[in-house]
């Protein structure tokens, strides 16, 4: 009988017991992190995992940049409601003073509020979020509108709000919008230049303002339009108090207009871009929730399962204890 050399057996019973050390490390780990795999190598499906885990890398970046995007577009959202309410009280005026049961003194008195929704207009056209302006292109650190930028202004009066025009900024990339990729297939524009949607209503606002304060109100045929100084002058009272009211109507109407044809189609604009965001936004809740059920699947543990395992690693770990135990004291003793 061929005699098994002692140190093959007590090398095969430490390689038992460390495997099944390794085993109870492995099934105590499942039990207290609920993984079975922690990392991709763990697993004969590693290509799947890394995958996974990389679109979900990918999906939360793009949730990052739709939920970005999607906040640019709250905030012009809000704007164009207050400004839409603002137009709507600047022709409730506008048709007040056209009565001509007004005198000039009390349309002249109707010109401060007109000049109050002017600032209210430009405060709101150099509205900023992030600390980005939003109307002004991509010059994202210069207002879109401040009257320092205007070509000229209004020689009679000389001075004063009647004196002021307000016009958009010239500085560079004042004209261009910016998309942000917010997905593998759509990129949404998220800021906008100020002339399309406010530059009429500035306009509008600005002849309504000074044709209630006695002063007519001509633009030159440039683009942007500039004073005519030249026909832009006091009216004659009671002469031209006719003419006063055919210039209140025209204002009126050219408000009405900035309203309807710049201020409700960017409403509108605003409002489908967001519809395109909250469809993405859907689909990457589905295409997340679907890589999450996928690696779930591949690393998560069964608790159940991983707890019998467990117990049955540790008998085995306690059972090649013991044989170990009584092998190595033969062995001693055997030298006694």
């Amino acid at each position: 009988m061929t005699r098994i050399p002692e140190n093959f057996i007590s090398t095969s019973l430490l390689a038992d017991m460390l495997k099944n050390k390794a085993q109870v490390a492995k099934y105590s780990s499942e039990l207290s992190t609920g993984y079975k795999v922690s990392e991709p190598g763990d697993s004969s499906y590693a290509s799947t995992i890394s995958q996974m885990r990389g679109t979900l890398v990918e999906i939360e970046g793009q949730k990052s940049r739709v939920s970005t995007a999607t906040g640019y577009l709250e905030r012009q959202e809000a704007i164009f409601e207050q400004f839409n309410d603002i137009l709507i009280r600047a022709n409730e005026i506008a048709a007040q003073a056209a009565n001509e049961t007004n005198s000039e003194v009390e349309r002249s008195q109707l010109a401060q509020e007109v000049y109050e929704i002017r600032n209210q207009v430009v405060g709101l056209a150099n509205s900023t979020y992030l600390g980005k302006y939003v109307f002004a292109g991509g010059a994202d650190d210069t207002p879109a509108y401040d009257t320092g930028y205007a070509a000229s202004q209004f020689t009679t009066p000389s001075s004063g709000q009647e004196n002021a025009v307000i016009a958009y900024s010239t500085n560079t990339d004042s004209s261009l919008v910016r998309s942000v990729p917010v997905t593998n297939d759509l990129s949404v524009q998220v800021n906008a230049t100020g002339p399309a949607i406010f530059d009429d209503a500035i306009r509008g606002l600005t002849q309504l303002g000074r044709a209630l304060s006695g002063f007519k109100t001509e633009w030159t045929s440039t683009n942007p339009p500039v004073p005519n100084n030249t026909t832009s002058v006091a009216y004659t009272f009671p002469t031209e108090y006719t003419q006063q009211t055919q210039d209140i109507q025209t204002a009126m109407d050219l408000i009405e207009r900035a309203r309807e044809q710049d201020v409700i189609p960017a409403q509108t604009a605003v409002a489908g871009r967001m519809r395109r965001l909250q469809a993405a936004s859907s689909l990457l809740e589905l295409s997340e929730a679907s890589a999450k059920g996928v690696l779930s699947n591949l690393q998560e543990a069964d608790v159940i399962e991983s707890a019998t395992r467990l117990s049955e690693a540790q008998t085995a770990l306690n059972a090649s204890l013991t044989v170990t135990t009584q092998l190595l004291n033969q062995s001693i003793l055997d030298y006694l």
